[in-house]
């Protein structure tokens, strides 16, 4: 009823017999619906996105890469609108790319996380930024901070989130702000701080079912506690649906395995739950993370892939953004330009199982099984009705292989994640 006055309720002594006839013969149908939904594997209760994506260059990724992406199992992308690319003259806007790329996005059947930020070289000065391998360019602009600059950058925001309200997307402000290449000259806490409760609420003011995440940090939260705190001190706490992280182990040379995230996930969690209470259980997304083939081999760098997931998954990560989708330099000797899963011509570097990444993310994670061997990591996961076991081996080594006896069976394990079915009271014996 539109006239905002209730509609008579009618006394259930008065209700025709049938009813609740059908009532009853509907009630284990809802019953069952409703276990079903309860059980779906990796599905949020939320309307962030879950399981796996890739993070990709919109220059240089066609319609052709993105039904690949979702072929291979991704669920969702993650990609940038700059304000600067958008806005080249003072007050007008030019939103031609990201207009045609989110069409073949939606027709390729995935969502994004769109990272929307910067500075522009139109309000605000250019900085030099430090000469390293992470640096594309040596400047960049300052980041909106106050008075005209900040108005205009509010003013973008707006006009994105209003544009693309309709869009399959997640907004993530700004990229690893604790990063002085990412927030030049010096990364500040406070000032992102302030500029992420303003610029959210900026979006929801603009498009109000828009979905907000940050800090996109690029060390997680039990390493960077400061900019967490300063979010909470600015009222970003209330404003946020999500809170984004990378998983980067970059504090160790050589980085170690995927693994290693799982204690400094949880460690993040009680960092976060001491600093606000509706962070106990905000969802945690891993907007970036992964190993350059300059590092291990490709071979790794695929069973890497499914257990930088599987180890986000296990320890209360609700998605995964592998780094990244192609190659996106050519510089032989520069790590940043071997992180793609596939070459800069576009060529996968080896073989991946889109099967087993298209099964991984379709299963709810339900415990570890203890195996007894550090080297050995198996998982329980519930597939549909039934129940499976995952096990690999914490090893880099592709070619290493070892027999173990799983349900009674034999199964030759790798460092790639294999699936075992119907282990529903299969225990790992000793090799």
């Amino acid at each position: 009823m539109r006239s905002g006055r209730p509609a008579p309720v009618l006394p259930a002594s008065l209700l025709p017999p049938s009813i609740f006839l059908r009532l009853r013969l509907l009630a284990p149908l809802l019953a069952a619906l409703v276990l079903i939904l309860a059980a779906s594997p990796l599905r949020a209760q939320n309307s962030l996105p879950s399981g796996i994506g890739v993070q990709l260059q919109v220059w240089m990724t066609s319609p052709e890469d993105l039904r690949e992406i979702r072929r291979l199992g991704f669920r969702f992308i993650r990609w940038g609108i700059a304000w600067e690319a958008i806005e080249k003259k003072r007050g007008e806007y030019d939103w031609t790319e990201p207009d045609e790329f989110l069409a073949a996005v939606r027709k390729a059947g995935l969502s994004s996380i769109v990272i929307i930020g910067g500075g522009n070289a139109l309000y605000s000065e250019q900085l030099e930024l430090p000469d390293d391998p992470v640096v594309r360019e040596r400047k960049a602009a300052a980041p909106p901070a106050s008075g005209e600059t900040l108005a205009a950058f509010q003013r973008f925001v707006a006009a994105a989130a209003r544009r693309y309200a309709g869009e399959n997307v997640t907004w993530e402000f700004w990229n690893e702000p604790d990063s002085k290449f990412f927030w030049p000259p010096t990364p500040d806490p406070e000032a992102y701080a302030q500029l992420l409760s303003t610029t959210c609420r900026t979006i929801k003011d603009a498009a109000p079912a828009a979905l907000v995440i940050g800090p996109a940090t690029a060390a997680l939260p039990n390493r960077v506690p400061k900019f967490y705190a300063a979010m909470v001190r600015a009222g970003a706490a209330t404003c946020l649906d999500g809170l984004s992280m990378h998983s980067y182990r970059m504090h160790e040379d050589p980085q170690p395995d995927p693994e290693s995230v799982e204690a400094d996930n949880r460690s993040s969690r009680a960092v976060l739950e001491r600093l606000a209470p509706q962070w106990r259980t905000i969802p945690m997304l891993c907007t970036e993370w992964g190993y350059p083939t300059s590092d291990l081999s490709p071979a790794a760098q695929a069973s890497y892939l499914a257990r930088a997931f599987l180890a986000n998954n296990a320890s209360g990560i609700q998605a995964t953004v592998w780094y990244e989708w192609k190659d996106s330099r050519d510089e032989e000797k520069n790590p940043e330009s071997h992180f793609g899963l596939k070459t800069l011509a576009g060529t996968f570097k080896t073989t991946h199982d889109a099967d087993l990444l298209r099964r991984l993310t379709s299963m709810r994670f339900l415990r570890e099984v203890p195996s007894g061997d550090p080297e050995l990591r198996i998982m329980q996961f519930e597939d549909g009705p039934a129940r499976v076991l995952v096990a690999w081996l914490r090893t880099a080594d592709s070619a290493r292989t070892r027999t173990t006896r799983i349900g009674g069976k034999d199964v030759a394990v790798t460092s790639r994640p294999v699936i075992v079915p119907d282990p529903d009271t299969a225990t790992p014996e000793a090799p």
